[in-house]
């Protein structure tokens, strides 16, 4: 007889080798990317530009990559397909100069790197299904690494400036390919034989959608889904000022790099507390619960980040990463596990990504000529778009289960 529970913990160390090593990726790209950008003299406009581009054009490839994985005899090779297609695209940014060529370089990179994460919430879900695996243990060594990445890289940058920043990509998306390699082999994406009598690939007590909708996701409850991905994206769009023109603000107000790297790590710490116990609060709350909180969070956030806080200032609003990304990240992965069958789950995955990337896109977009417009004060404008989120509040799921997944037939 098969020990489920051995099963389930080999499978949720090698998910936080694959989960780490993505992570690194994004702990560096995320704060000093557009650093790299600023000392390759573009303005405002232009880095938000690049960002809000390659951020739009990933929805070009992640939908169908997400789909590829759905049907492929192994999502694992599709994960790593991209993590080592990114290895190489990357070189790019050693030759680009000038705004055409550093538009080119970075979406091409986006577009093959964006599924990366993706796929691997995809796999980690799967195994979260099949064996019981905790998605939140596995997933907090991504936010672990994202810290190590935020606080070396500011350190490296301090040293060797931003000229430097390109090979500090480069190294992380090697590390992330050769660590591709650990991800576990479940084969073909199952279909939910543990939800009993319902029909192929539907869960139990689903309710007949009307076909455009099923189309979307077959097989899952979009009436739930939807509310959720919304306002997660609503949520996640908020980050755009942040993500865009965090450093360079931080940088122009004097702070060293190895300051802001710490500045972006200290979300991430409370971010990892919130995935270890992320089953516990998912039960205790609910979906609907963690995802007010972060909205709430966010409008706190943002509407304070319109001055100098000081470095204790930024580091407590900085801890406010932990709910503004964290919770309603466990929220949306909550839901989609509760009412996706998993030949489905790289699909559920895409569709968030899409609703995600669109609205980050354009709020990317609008925030080089805010902050070129209003500086610090722009982030008043983010605050505005987490307290749309929860406009949506009465239409969040309120209940569902992340961490006693319902475990299928081998």
């Amino acid at each position: 007889m098969t020990d489920g529970t051995g099963e389930a913990r080999a499978f949720e160390r090698r998910m936080k080798l694959v989960f780490a090593a993505d992570f690194i990726t994004l702990g560096l790209f995320n704060p000093f990317f557009p650093v790299w950008l600023a000392h390759q003299g573009l303005d405002a406009d232009a880095i938000s530009l690049v960002l809000g581009l390659q951020i739009a054009l990933r929805a070009l490839s992640v939908p169908l990559v997400l789909k590829l994985a759905d049907a492929s005899r192994e999502r694992a090779f599709v994960l790593m397909g991209s993590a080592f297609g990114a290895a190489l695209v990357v070189n790019l940014l050693f030759v680009s100069s000038g705004l055409a060529a550093i538009l080119v370089s970075t979406v091409l990179l986006a577009l093959v790197w964006a599924p990366l994460i993706p796929i691997t919430d995809a796999v980690a879900l799967a195994g979260q299904r099949r064996l019981g695996a905790d998605y939140g243990r596995a997933r907090l060594w991504g936010s672990i690494a994202f810290i190590a990445a935020n606080v070396s890289g500011g350190l490296l940058i301090g040293t060797f400036g931003a000229g430097s920043i390109p090979a500090l990509l480069l190294a992380a998306f090697v590390i992330a390919a050769a660590f591709s390699c650990f991800t576990p082999r479940l084969g073909r994406p199952r279909r939910a034989s543990a939800l009993a009598d319902a029909g192929p690939g539907e869960p139990a007590g689903l309710p007949k959608l009307p076909k455009l909708r099923r189309r979307l996701v077959p097989g899952a409850d979009i009436g739930r889904l939807v509310p959720a991905m919304a306002a997660l994206a609503l949520v996640q769009a908020s980050h755009a000022m942040l993500y865009g023109f965090g450093a360079i603000l931080w940088t122009g107000l004097g702070y060293a790099p190895l300051t802001i790297g710490i500045f972006w790590g200290t979300g991430v710490v409370v971010e990892i507390v919130l995935f270890r116990f992320g089953s516990g609060l998912i039960a205790r709350f609910g979906p609907r619960g963690l995802l007010v909180a972060g909205a709430a969070a966010g409008v706190l956030r943002w509407s304070l980040m319109t001055g100098d806080a000081g470095v204790g200032g930024f580091v407590a609003l900085q801890a406010l990463h932990g709910f503004t990304f964290g919770a309603s990240w466990l929220a949306l992965q909550a839901t989609i596990a509760a009412h996706v069958p998993e030949e489905r789950l790289g699909a559920a995955q895409g569709l968030g990504f899409l609703f995600q990337t669109g609205l980050m896109a354009g709020a990317t977009l609008l925030s080089g000529p805010a902050y070129e417009a209003f500086g610090q004060g722009a982030f008043a404008g983010m605050a505005l778009i987490a307290a749309l989120a929860l406009l949506v509040a009465p239409f969040y799921p309120q209940r569902a289960d992340i961490g006693g997944a319902t475990r299928e037939s081998r």
